[in-house]
């Protein structure tokens, strides 16, 4: 990819799914069984629990997805969220605010979706994407052995979006 000139972010098509299964192989699963197929990220897509994100990215007079992120959204009876399965930047791309702008996104959307946190597992090898989350405010919550097909670990980490405990009281009218 050439010079980034412009980076919009927003959500993906069901078009999008493909090319967001072949960037999750090279750039999130490899090494391991491929899961996050095209079927897959269609379902996520279609899904009103679920966001998925693409940054299309304008270089050289072409616009071209650079970037993608996928997230569940999760209410039960103890609180409410969010799950960010997925998140991959083109190599060329990194470093240059494009993962921020997706997990911008994400967290306005947590937040106005009422979550109290973000988890999300990340592979114990990939040290630039936990540092990456780490200057974003997520902690590293554990280490998970085998995590990815028994064979690759992760690490759980967790960004507090909000302190849990009961809404203010409305002032009376």
């Amino acid at each position: 990819m050439a010079q980034l000139t412009t980076c919009e972010v927003k959500l993906a098509a069901p078009s999008d799914a493909p090319l967001i299964a072949r960037m999750s192989k090279s750039y999130i699963e490899q090494g391991l069984r491929w899961r996050w197929r095209a079927p897959q990220i269609r379902r996520k897509i279609a899904c009103p629990d679920s966001v998925v994100l693409v940054a299309e990215i304008q270089s050289s007079g072409v616009a071209r997805v650079g970037a993608f992120a996928v997230m569940d959204f999760i209410s039960d009876a103890q609180r409410d969220k969010a799950i960010l399965n997925l998140l991959a930047v083109h190599p060329k791309l990194r470093r240059n605010g494009v993962g921020g702008k997706l997990l911008a996104w994400l967290h306005d959307s947590a937040m106005v979706a009422g979550c109290e946190y973000i988890d999300l597992q990340v592979r114990a090898d990939n040290q630039d994407a936990r540092r990456f989350y780490r200057t974003l405010g997520y902690q590293d919550e554990a280490l998970l052995p085998g995590y990815y097909d028994g064979k690759v670990s992760a690490y759980q980490m967790k960004l507090r979006l909000r302190e849990c405990g009961p809404p203010d009281a409305l002032p009376p009218l």
